[in-house]
């Protein structure tokens, strides 16, 4: 072999080898950032209950609470006109980041999002820690690379950072490798598959050593959807989840839109949302936050249909309004709240027609794949993250087909994937 050929294979392992270790060290600061993130929106969401149901008939509090709201809606306002890429989730930011459309400066972007996001989940906006916790890991891949001066590994570290965050966010290292596939590059080389591998696991490695390492929903399966129901439940499922998904794309488009010609000014539209949010957490706090609580309330098999129905409308056009507002936060969460809602309803109305009951936590988990594919269009992404927050392998061949059925649906509908439409 040629000196030459050797002096640049020996090049190019040693630029993987440094990718992989700064890699580690991506993952461990995107764990720390994401822990840090969900430990300050848990600690204002205790708040934020223990104030309210307090509240009775006290005027003084009532009118404290409303105060609280209105200066931490002026407070992320200003964080949003001195940093705009923080607006909303962050995932298109993180896109256009990579396909080198805008520049961030994780500098300003990575407190303010850190502030803002934790803000708007502490009143109670319908909103989710996901895409926030990508766009942090992202930002830690901005901040490595720029520290290290090493421009020519960004891509990697940004991609890595984000496999990182929703790896931490929803302790799902696979799904956020996956997300990253799917989403961010449709396709990837080997050493940026490796490099994302790896700080995914470190990430979840930080999130393992706080929060331990069960799974985000505790929802348990009696039993196994029979492969016999499988031609009756999952089609309706996924049609239904498919119809939703649509209409909800749309509607954020729509609600964004409106929203913006409404209030023209956008620190008036952001500060103003903060009012509506807090008289919904004051007013219907089911409503409020990503959802995990809520989806974990329908588990428990309660709910008549009617009420199945009223929180499925009211989550979804408050999510819609929410994002709508520019408000740091993301839709993960919601997604997975609304599909669980469609899911649950899904077994009322088969059940109402003689299908099999007993099955409520089964049609739940598949209603979360069916719609979150519907509105992401990310089939394997969707089947993955929820088999691994369910803690559960036992409906991956089901939520791999729900996942076929809802894109097609979609995609007949004429519904583009969600993330696609808000970078353009």
């Amino acid at each position: 072999m040629a000196r030459s050929s050797v002096t640049a294979e020996f090049s190019h392992r040693r630029k993987k080898t440094e990718i992989y270790a700064y890699s580690v060290l991506v993952g461990v600061l995107s764990g720390l950032l994401v822990v840090g993130y969900r430990s300050t929106i848990s600690v204002l969401e205790s708040g934020r209950f223990r104030l309210l149901e307090s509240v009775g008939g006290s005027w003084p509090t009532l009118a404290g609470w409303f105060v609280a709201a209105i200066a931490a809606g002026i407070v992320v306002a200003l964080l949003v006109k001195a940093a705009p890429y923080i607006k909303g989730s962050g995932i298109p930011q993180v896109k256009a980041s990579l396909m080198r459309r805008i520049v961030p400066s994780w500098k300003k972007e990575l407190p303010s999002k850190f502030a803002g996001g934790s803000l708007a989940l502490g009143v109670g906006f319908s909103l989710g820690r996901e895409g926030p916790s990508i766009q942090l890991g992202a930002l830690s891949g901005e901040a490595v690379s720029e520290l290290i001066d090493r421009a020519e590994y960004r891509r990697y570290l940004v991609t890595a950072g984000a496999a990182a965050g929703i790896s931490a966010a929803f302790n799902a290292p696979l799904a956020g490798v996956l997300f990253c596939v799917e989403e961010l590059h449709k396709n990837v080389s080997p050493t940026m598959m490796t490099s994302s591998l790896i700080a995914s696991f470190c990430a979840n490695a930080v999130m393992w050593a706080f929060f331990g390492n069960s799974p985000v929903f505790g929802i348990v399966l009696a039993d196994v959807l029979p492969l016999s129901m499988y031609l009756t439940v999952i089609p309706f499922i996924g049609a239904a989840t498919g119809i939703l998904g649509t209409v909800f794309n749309a509607g954020l488009l729509s609600f964004q839109t409106a929203y913006a010609r409404i209030v023209k000014d956008e620190r008036l539209r952001v500060a103003s949302a903060f009012v509506v949010a807090a008289a919904v957490a004051l007013l219907v706090p089911s409503l409020t936050g990503g959802g995990d609580r809520l989806i974990e309330s329908v588990g428990h098999g309660a709910m008549p249909a009617v009420a199945l129905a009223a929180l499925l409308v009211g989550k979804l056009v408050f999510t819609l309004f929410c994002y709508a507002s520019g408000t740091p936060g993301g839709i993960f969460l919601p997604m997975l709240a609304i599909g669980a809602l469609a899911g649950a309803l899904s077994n009322a109305a088969l059940t109402s027609i003689g299908v099999a009951p007993g099955y409520l936590e089964n049609y739940i988990l598949i209603g979360m794949v069916g719609f979150f594919t519907a509105v992401v269009r990310a089939p394997i992404t969707g089947a993955v993250l929820i088999t691994e927050m369910a803690g559960s392998f036992a409906h991956f061949p089901a939520f791999i087909l729900v996942s076929v059925i809802a894109a097609i649906v979609a995609g007949v509908l004429k519904s583009k994937p969600i993330y696609d439409s808000l970078l353009a």
